[in-house]
């Protein structure tokens, strides 16, 4: 049957869907989930069919244009999952379903073809020939020596690049039968292999045991997957307790049944040590990865190959949640309580709670596992609506790093910064140098200085778009803001008062390494933040180093606070605990504790024993105090009550509506409006504000912003849909954004 009407989610921020005509030459060739090119306005735009109505109330309706990577489409169950992210997250179901696209195909470019070749015979026959062939005929020995030892296909152009070889060598190769070159659109299985040759030396392959927990852990996952039924079960597991050994096994289960899964990471930094693990761990089983690192068209490829069915396991960050995997059987989000499954832009989704919904449609497991639980997951799990499966003990023999804490006092701000390695620290850094083993030092702060004041007028030099200090960077000899990325010289003399030279305050990476090599000159130092890791290989290239021990010291941020296995670390130093701690946020405790114990973790996970140094002003604070001891049920305790007098979440549900523009005034007058028509139909839930953001001013744009509590989320959202279609005056350009469950305050 020939349809004449379609109905377009079109990429617009609209909370409506619009009909389009269907013309002739179109009709046989377009189904649901293609993504198509429509008039809109006096504009072309896209947008994805998402239904096919009988009738339409438009008499006259414009034709849709052209069928866009027609062998490119959203399935069935795609369509529902981010229709339903739409509704929740208050955004535009056309630029949910845009968002789940690679960038590379949003953008319109067309894939080429790749040749990729593979081994045609077992390795050990390769090494023979090649050793054969080692005087006669040297290029075709290095190229078969390359294949032997790299398992799975690989692009041919890197092949012959390592190899030092020419197309000709190859092609002999080919006619004698030793290899085999394939054209393909699919990535070859060998950028995975690319993203995790750094860490060839943590391979470390074979048959584990599981411990008790583990065991327990495995059981309650795989009868929900024999069940075939949706279960959500949180995995709290300290550091090092071999989450990652139970994720393994229950993927092998859901392999073994013809399934595939799905794995969720929250850094782009963790997915080549991931890659590796898996793919050792799966038994060949292809796996596909997605992150923001590779290339639009690597991207596009492993988006195809997954959609296609010829990726066993896909991992990757927040988007990866999107990934079009067919007989989808698991899904697991490790470290689940991570802000970094929050996107912060529209559509405004987190990813964990769309794994559990879209676990919940397709009636199967979805495993969150963290060391950290975040409160939410804990509550669901103390109330039954998540199972729960407990490891407290690590499957090392040692246990736990021993922990210290350390008082700061008013010596670590010394200019020179001497003082932001306290005597206790140099004590333990300098005998892990003696004894050969590796130091991982953190630091939540980038740059060099955190900012630059006058001495005699109080001035403190701020970004002129935001209202943020400036960060200086000394390798780059300017200040620059971390939110717009504005950058400027740093000025000789006050712009204030003219006073000559203006002094650095704060400590940041950058200062911190600058004080090891003055402290440590032998030592091999490494840093590791968005400043040095700009690009996938710049970050794969200093873990690898670290990982195969060619770093004594690796200084970092978040980064480096979770997720890794670093089996020669044994010393942990928090230089500075408390960067987040007085944040004008009710998460400030929470991300406190979690960072401090997820950092801490990366110490003894080897065969020796480990001990961390936790540097703080306030040891004494509930959250330094329990993740020094590893107390998670007291941390979680104190912070429930406080959470449950409050109303904050778990018990609360939050909306967030930010009102941003270029105009102070219109800004501040626009959020009383929204707010006065918010409390004439607020039911059932509380409204606070309107009232300045804590942080005023970024890209020269000021913000005010409204908060919704409720311990409803059906009363919130009735609340909002009291706004209705109403927009911000034109006039005063100002911009309205509704975040449902807020991660940030800010």
């Amino acid at each position: 049957m020939l349809r004449s009407i379609a109905e377009v989610a079109v990429n617009v921020p609209l909370l409506r869907l619009f009909h389009y005509r269907v013309p002739s030459e179109l009709a046989e060739r377009l189904e649901l989930g293609h993504r198509v090119l429509v008039p809109f306005g006096r504009q072309t735009t896209t947008g994805i069919c998402v239904g096919f109505p009988e009738q339409s109330q438009v008499t006259v309706l414009k034709p849709i244009r052209e069928i866009l990577h027609p062998d490119c489409r959203f399935d069935a169950h795609l369509l529902q999952l981010t229709r339903w992210i739409a509704e929740y997250y208050r955004a535009s179901w056309g630029e949910v379903l845009e968002a789940a696209l690679p960038p590379s195909i949003r953008a319109g470019k067309e894939e080429r073809a790749i040749r990729v070749v593979s081994a045609a015979r077992p390795s050990d026959e390769l090494l023979s020939e090649g050793m054969r062939l080692a005087t006669r005929a040297p290029v075709q020995s290095r190229l078969l020596t390359f294949l032997a030892r790299n398992r799975g296909p690989i692009q041919q152009a890197e092949l012959l690049k390592h190899a030092v070889a020419t197309p000709e060598a190859l092609h002999k190769l080919v006619e004698k039968g030793w290899a085999i070159v394939e054209e393909v659109r699919g990535l070859s299985p060998s950028a995975a292999d690319r993203n995790a040759s750094e860490f060839e030396a943590l391979s470390g392959a074979g048959k584990v045991d599981l411990h008790e927990g583990q065991r327990t852990a495995l059981a309650t996952i795989r009868s929900a997957i024999f069940a075939q039924e949706f279960k959500a079960i949180l995995v709290h597991g300290v550091t090092g307790s071999g989450k990652t050994e139970v994720y393994l096994r229950a993927l092998r289960d859901v392999l073994a049944a013809g399934k595939r899964g799905l794995v969720l990471v929250p850094e782009i930094s963790l997915t080549p040590q991931t890659v590796l693990r898996f793919r050792n761990g799966l038994e060949g089983a292809p796996v596909a990865v997605l992150h923001s690192m590779l290339t639009g068209t690597e991207r596009a490829r492993e988006w195809r190959q997954i959609q296609e069915g010829r990726a066993g396991v896909v991992i990757g960050v927040r988007s990866s949640i999107f990934a079009p995997i067919p007989d989808l059987g698991l899904i697991v989000v490790d470290e689940e309580h991570d802000s970094s499954y929050k996107q912060e832009s529209s559509p405004r989704y987190n990813a964990r709670d769309v794994a559990v919904m879209r676990a919940s449609m397709l009636k199967i497991p979805v495993i969150l596992g963290s060391a950290t639980p975040s409160l939410e997951s804990l509550h669901n799990a103390q109330t039954g609506k998540y199972g729960l499966a407990h490891m407290p003990l690590r499957a090392t023999s040692h246990g736990l790093p021993t922990v210290v804490t350390v008082p700061l006092d008013g010596k670590f701000y010394r200019p020179d910064g001497s003082g932001l390695i306290t005597d206790q620290l140099d004590m333990f850094v300098r005998s892990r140098l003696k004894r050969k083993e590796q130091v991982l030092l953190f630091l939540n702060r980038r740059g060099f200085a955190t900012y630059l004041h006058c001495t005699r007028c109080g001035l403190v030099l701020k970004c002129a778009e935001c209202d943020i200090t400036l960060t200086f960077h000394k390798s780059q000899d300017a200040l620059r803001c971390h939110y717009c990325g504005h950058s400027r010289a740093v000025p000789p003399d006050c712009p204030d008062c003219s006073m000559p030279g203006i002094r650095r305050t704060g400590v940041g990476t950058e200062k911190l390494t600058a004080e090891l090599e003055r402290r440590y000159p032998e030592a091999r130092i490494a840093r590791l933040d968005r400043d040095t890791a700009s690009s996938n290989n710049a970050m794969r290239t200093t873990i690898g180093a670290f990982s195969r021990g060619e770093v004594d010291i690796l200084v970092g941020t978040q980064m480096v606070a979770k997720g890794h296995d670093f089996p020669q670390v044994t010393l942990v130093g928090i230089v500075s605990a408390d960067t987040g701690l007085n944040f004008p946020d009710f998460r400030a405790a929470e991300r406190t504790f979690q960072v401090i114990t997820q950092v801490s973790g990366r110490a003894g996970r080897g065969a020796k024993s480990g001990h961390v140094i936790i540097q703080t002003f306030f040891s004494e604070h509930f959250a330094v105090r329990c993740a020094a001891t590893g107390d998670f049920d007291e941390f979680a305790r104190r912070e429930l009550e406080f959470r449950k007098a409050l109303g904050y979440p778990p018990f609360g549900r939050l909306v967030k509506i930010l009102l941003q523009g270029p105009v102070e005034e219109s800004v501040a007058q626009e959020a009383k409006d929204t707010a006065e028509i918010l409390r004439e139909k607020c039911e059932g839930c509380r409204l606070l504000g309107p009232a300045p953001s804590p942080i005023t001013k970024i890209q020269g744009k000021f913000r005010h912003q409204i908060l919704l509590k409720s311990a409803s989320a059906r009363a919130l959202h009735r609340t909002i849909d009291h706004l209705g279609n109403r927009r911000p005056q034109k006039r005063s350009a100002v911009e309205r954004i509704i975040d449902v469950d807020p991660q940030s305050m800010l």
